[in-house]
């Protein structure tokens, strides 16, 4: 009876991992290096004006407790901003807003040359 040698499968195994080794790529593909130790909590000395928009399902939004259609928004918005260039629009959502209305919102003020548009999120908060 022939003994089956073990030494053939440990060298390919080895060559085989030092292969792999090599062959892969230890760079960490997709992150986003976040140095927030740098960033500073003082003010700005430019004032950016912040426009809040509440996106209802019905097709009108609701800024500082007024309501607007789409074509209205557009027209308060670049109202709004005329004098200060630097602005943000944070959009905001009630519970029954589907995410197809929100995306068309955020595309619909894109398409109006509207920039800088944030997603306004809510505080977790549980009553006790």
């Amino acid at each position: 009876m022939t003994k089956i040698s073990l030494t053939p499968v440990i060298d390919i195994v080895f060559i085989l991992l030092i292969f792999f080794m090599l062959a892969t790529n230890f760079n960490k593909v997709g992150e986003i290096d976040m140095d927030t130790t740098k960033e500073s909590n003082s003010t700005s000395e430019e004032d950016i004006k912040v426009i809040r928009l509440l996106i209802n399902q019905d097709q009108t939004v609701i800024s500082d407790g007024k309501v607007y259609d789409d074509n209205e928004l557009v027209t308060m918005i670049k109202h709004a901003v005329r004098e200060n260039e630097k602005y943000s629009i944070i959009l905001s959502s009630k519970d029954d807003v589907t995410y197809q209305r929100f995306m068309y919102l955020m595309a619909y003020l894109k398409n109006n040359e509207l920039n800088n548009i944030n997603i306004g999120l809510k505080d977790n908060e549980t009553e006790k």
